[in-house]
């Protein structure tokens, strides 16, 4: 558990400079206006933020190992997930992009879902059976959907911070937002199917259909906003407000927090 922790710690600390660099890199761009010194700011934030992604990996991959109740018990791993997932993706996104103005944004989420996970940290063995391979499934599914919808959302709200100086790297990560949530529909669809006909959880009124039901209405609500992309005045602003307030509100059903599992009275 020591070493265990220790990688984390380590991981999660890095990260935490990383956002304090990006802070320094705001302060140099919209208060001093030094923008010659943002350059190496933002190569050192996302050194940092690879760094902190190889710990973090490393410390799961070490508790999957000793068996401390990993993949996926609580909805605190389900958000250790997600967080890994998501910088992951902005590592990839990173090396094959140029488009840095996520980078803050990303480091913030996933700091909170981080945050959120080490406070639920096991103080020991975890001895619970992990669940069916099919569960399992979808659990995965639902954290690489939430990972994808956290990537959409950091460049929402870069869209909305930047929007007062457009340039084409914003309107690129407006396109490639939508293929982000074109992905995790797929995912939660998937998902969502295997919860519905494979192991026949959702039935509306029985325990432990709250999670099914919210992915449903949150795939629904998400489809429509793709449909709306397709006229002129609902992109940007509406698009990236979309992206931001719709993964707040998905999160907690992704997540499966406690309250979901009260019976739905019905």
């Amino acid at each position: 558990m020591i070493a265990m922790a220790a990688w984390w710690g380590l991981g999660f600390a890095a990260l935490l400079v990383a956002a304090a660099t990006y802070g320094w890199q705001a302060i140099n761009t919209y208060i001093l206006r030094r923008h010659h010194r943002t350059r190496p700011i933002t190569w050192t934030g996302q050194v940092l933020s690879a760094i902190a992604t190889v710990l973090l990996w490393v410390g799961l991959w070490s508790r999957a190992l000793k068996g401390h109740g990993w993949p996926i018990v609580s909805p605190a791993d389900t958000a250790m997930g997600i967080a890994l997932l998501l910088l992951l993706l902005h590592t990839c996104w990173s090396l094959f992009s140029h488009i840095q103005e996520t980078d803050p944004f990303v480091v913030v989420i996933a700091l909170g879902l981080l945050a959120y996970a080490l406070s639920q940290f096991p103080q020991g063995p975890v001895t619970r059976a992990l669940t069916s391979k099919a569960s399992l499934l979808s659990d995965a599914l639902y954290a690489c959907a939430g990972s994808l919808l956290a990537m959409a959302a950091a460049m929402g709200l870069a869209y909305v911070v930047h929007s007062a100086r457009p340039s084409s790297a914003e309107l690129r990560s407006g396109e490639a937002s939508e293929v982000l949530v074109r992905t995790a529909l797929l995912c939660l669809a998937i998902g969502l199917a295997i919860d519905t006909w494979w192991l026949q959880k959702v039935g509306l009124g029985n325990e432990n259909d709250a999670q099914q039901a919210g992915i449903a209405i949150a795939w629904m609500i998400y489809f429509f906003g793709l449909r709306l992309r397709s006229s002129p005045r609902w992109r940007g602003w509406p698009w990236a407000s979309m992206l931001a307030v719709g993964f707040i509100c998905t999160l907690p059903i992704l997540m499966n927090v406690p309250w979901l599992d009260n019976t739905l009275p019905i």
